[in-house]
């Protein structure tokens, strides 16, 4: 099918839609203190009502869920299409070139926090309503555009939207990750791993600690050790004397939980050179470090732990040792393990738990993250692969990721856009931005994506 009359719609906008994207970037809605009215903070509250004011501007129904959740809706019937987006951010950070909040246009990218994730593509879908109402397309399904305001920060917006008893999507998307087409995205879980210090060691250890968060490879790792403590440094593992006490410093290379594969992780780096140097540490600690180095070591797919699935069509199981606090008290760390459609998760974490326990240590889940698995012979699949290929041109294979979406809030709904593979990673990095025709490209295949799931 030719879009031509609907993207002509959208380009004619063009200089209307971009204004509206600037003036949500204005607003810092990162989440602050929760006030009455606001929930999330006063800032994310302002851009929900600007955000629902505009939807009244261009006429159309809008709803608001206590300040968590907002929509805009045009069409009749029973059934709904859902495009689900969030409009709070991330916190700016430092290094940014270009005003943050400023929305500006250099050299034919505009700049901003949010302009991709996921205000930009918000405001383009409001827009998409508009083209396709304008244009009079007939459509059999309702299409809302909802925007959450807590999803960087655990999703609880969505959450309360389907707990307070909220329509519910039929079909949808959410444009808040890439193209062509995310269909499945794996199963997760964290888990603290964790236990009491019941034999000390015979080094006196003060603490180990580092890692950022259990979705993160474990970029720097320090070990203090009481007194005059015998370590040889090397290329990437620092020794300093202070107050009395030995500091080692283990540098290793941060990665997504997902691919942790793709760094190196300072704890264990750590623990490989102690082993290296000829060094027992004894108790307790040195035989949570055996455990690690014998069942995780530089493994990142579970083989030791009996946890290891491969599926040919939504790939490997993944484990990430992500943060790590031992004291003279208490030895913890965590793990993040992603499994892929064939794995029974609840195999995965008795073999954790039974291989923990093995050295006296608990394993217990955290926080979970269901199995997102769409086939690819689905209606909502082909739809939108077959509107990705038109507006593009361009014929791509749809993606399983370890990562998670917002499409996860809502059954029979997956991530489609706004990045292309091609594409630098901007988003929640300093001066996040967008390449305008890029941008407005997304918007022109988010517009047609509404109205091809509107069909029945």
């Amino acid at each position: 099918m030719s879009y031509d009359k609907l993207n002509a719609k959208m380009m004619e906008m063009k200089e209307e839609i971009i204004g509206s994207v600037r003036d949500a970037i204005a607003i810092y809605s990162v989440k602050g203190e929760a006030e009455e009215g606001a929930p999330y903070g006063r800032t994310i509250k302002e851009c929900l009502e600007q955000t629902l004011a505009l939807g009244e501007k261009l006429g159309f129904k809008t709803g608001n869920v206590d300040n968590k959740v907002g929509w805009i809706e045009y069409g009749e019937g029973e059934e709904m299409v859902g495009v689900l987006g969030h409009l709070d951010v991330v916190p700016l950070g430092e290094g940014w070139t270009q005003d943050p909040l400023g929305g500006e246009i250099v050299d034919g990218k505009m700049y901003g926090r949010g302009v991709l994730d996921d205000k930009g593509p918000v405001i383009g879908a409001i827009y998409g309503l508009k083209a396709i109402r304008d244009l009079g397309m007939p459509i059999d399904r309702r299409i809302r555009v909802l925007f959450g305001c807590d999803e960087e920060c655990g999703s609880s917006c969505v959450k309360h939207y389907i707990e307070s008893g909220n329509e519910l999507p039929t079909i949808g998307f959410t444009p808040d990750a890439e193209y062509p087409l995310i269909f499945c995205e794996k199963a997760q879980m964290f888990l603290n791993v964790s236990k009491k210090v019941e034999k000390a060691s015979d080094v006196k250890v003060l603490s180990i600690e580092g890692g950022t968060a259990p979705n993160v490879v474990t970029p720097k790792c320090t070990m203090i050790v009481e007194g005059d403590f015998d370590f040889k440094a090397t290329a990437n593992i620092d020794v300093t004397k202070e107050n009395g006490n030995t500091v080692i410093v283990s540098n290793g290379k941060g990665a997504h939980g997902s691919t942790p594969h793709l760094g190196t992780n300072a704890a264990i780096q750590l623990f490989y050179e102690l082993k290296n140097q000829g060094i027992d540490l004894g108790g307790d600690l040195q035989a949570m470090i055996d455990f690690v180095l014998a069942k995780i070591g530089t493994q990142t797919k579970g083989e030791a732990l009996d946890i290891y699935w491969a599926d040919e069509e939504t790939g490997e199981t993944s484990c990430n040792f992500g943060v790590i606090k031992c004291t003279e008290e208490e030895l913890y760390f965590t793990l993040d393990i992603r499994c892929p459609k064939n794995a029974d998760v609840d195999v995965v974490k008795a073999n954790v738990a039974k291989a923990a326990g093995s050295v006296g240590m608990t394993a217990e889940v955290s926080q979970e993250g269901k199995l997102l698995y769409v086939p690819k012979d689905s209606e909502l699949v082909q739809k939108l692969m077959k509107v990705f290929e038109s507006q593009t041109g361009r014929k791509e294979e749809p993606l399983a990721i370890g990562g998670g979406t917002y499409a996860k809030a809502f059954d029979n709904m997956v991530a489609f856009g706004p990045v292309f593979l091609e594409d630098p990673e901007v988003i929640h990095q300093p001066d996040e931005c967008a390449d305008v025709e890029k941008l407005m490209l997304s918007f022109q295949i988010a517009a047609a994506a509404m109205y091809e799931l509107a069909q029945k």
